[in-house]
């Protein structure tokens, strides 16, 4: 079975998954580091020995977005054609003076590209795999990978005719970049509205491209900017994308009905809480809202007074055993014994 038709698969069975009513709020509740509000966390769709060895990816290049974003167009060094479905990430692993790390980013390039794959990576303040990126890799250089992986997922259906609502801040357009791009170039019928918030327009990633878009896709996108800072004679949306801001650009879509739309969203956490609390408010059901969030792992100050703790991972049938200390979270421990299987330290759409 091929790795796309499993991937269909997995998307099918987590649409039936969704159509029913899913566990309790305390089943749905926050999560650490890649978390998903209703789509449930499921495995890799790489099988166990894909796991265990990443792939070799060529950067074949390099493009600057803004002044501290960057993409990364990479092709397989064997030659293989990518798949992957619009949402998914690729989990980077770093060696930076001699010490190795591993972080997510989502792909941005539309799942119709064959042979190339990119991901958006912006410089995060004393972000060391984020800022190596940014700092250090060039046209050729080769960049060890795991995935794609991930749940937050949209699957184009060219038969499908539906309405979608994106709506990102800062970095988090990454995921919602493929999405857009994939679902207009193989859904004929369906329409799009995306709802971009940031500080100035300096810092919107793929801004110019979003006009290309826009003018290539002009009966089917609508594109919305809302900055904090702008400029003079800015004619866009202005100040910070919360709740208040969202619900008066949401009254200004017209042609947009809610309760016959899809909404994914990925960005800061407070705009996605108020995102989704003016959604509900206003009727949509629950299950039509798909969201990626990044909540960092809480940290005790009192930690250091536990002592350690037996640890054992099983994986795949295979098992690692040590101490997990009082500063680690439980990922810091199972990569600090070299077990591949934990894969992602942190993640967002673009990570530290």
């Amino acid at each position: 079975m091929s790795l796309l038709r499993k991937l269909s698969l997995l998307v099918v069975d987590l649409q039936k998954m969704l159509t029913n009513k899913m566990g309790s709020p305390q089943q749905r509740a926050k999560k650490t580091f890649r978390a998903y509000d209703i789509t449930p966390v499921v495995g890799s769709s790489a099988s166990s020995s894909e796991m265990m060895h990443p792939d070799i990816m060529q950067v074949v290049r390099v493009i600057r977005e803004t002044a501290d974003t960057v993409s990364l167009v990479m092709s397989r060094q064997d030659k293989h054609t990518i798949q992957f479905v619009p949402g998914m990430f690729y989990t980077v692993i770093a060696t930076i003076d001699g010490v190795e790390y591993r972080r997510a980013y989502s792909i941005s390039s539309a799942s119709t590209e064959a042979h190339t794959v990119t991901i958006t990576i912006k410089r995060v303040q004393d972000g060391l795999v984020s800022n190596w990126i940014n700092d250090h890799v060039l046209e050729g250089t080769l960049l060890r990978v795991f995935g794609p992986s991930g749940t937050f997922v949209l699957l184009p259906d060219s038969t499908q005719k539906r309405h979608i609502l994106l709506i990102g801040g800062g970095s988090g357009i990454t995921p919602l970049m493929s999405i857009c791009k994939s679902v207009l170039a193989i859904e004929s019928e369906s329409t799009i509205h995306l709802l971009y918030g940031n500080r100035s327009k300096e810092e919107a990633i793929f801004f110019d491209e979003f006009k290309r878009l826009q003018k290539q896709y002009s009966d089917r996108l609508t594109i919305r900017h809302v900055l904090e800072t702008p400029a003079a004679g800015w004619k866009g949306g202005k100040g910070r994308l919360d709740r208040s801001t969202f619900a008066q650009e949401l009254d200004h879509l017209a042609t947009l009905n809610i309760n016959d739309s899809a909404v994914y969203m990925c960005g800061p956490e407070p705009m996605m809480e108020g995102v989704r609390a003016e959604l509900l408010s206003r009727g949509m059901l629950a299950k039509h809202i798909h969201q990626e969030r990044f909540t960092p792992a809480p940290t005790h100050k009192n930690a250091l007074s536990y002592a350690p703790q037996a640890l054992i991972i099983h994986v795949n049938g295979k098992t690692w055993k040590g101490q997990s200390k009082p500063s680690e979270t439980l990922l810091e421990s199972g990569l600090a014994w070299g077990s591949y299987h934990v894969r992602v330290k942190s993640a967002i759409c673009a990570i530290k």
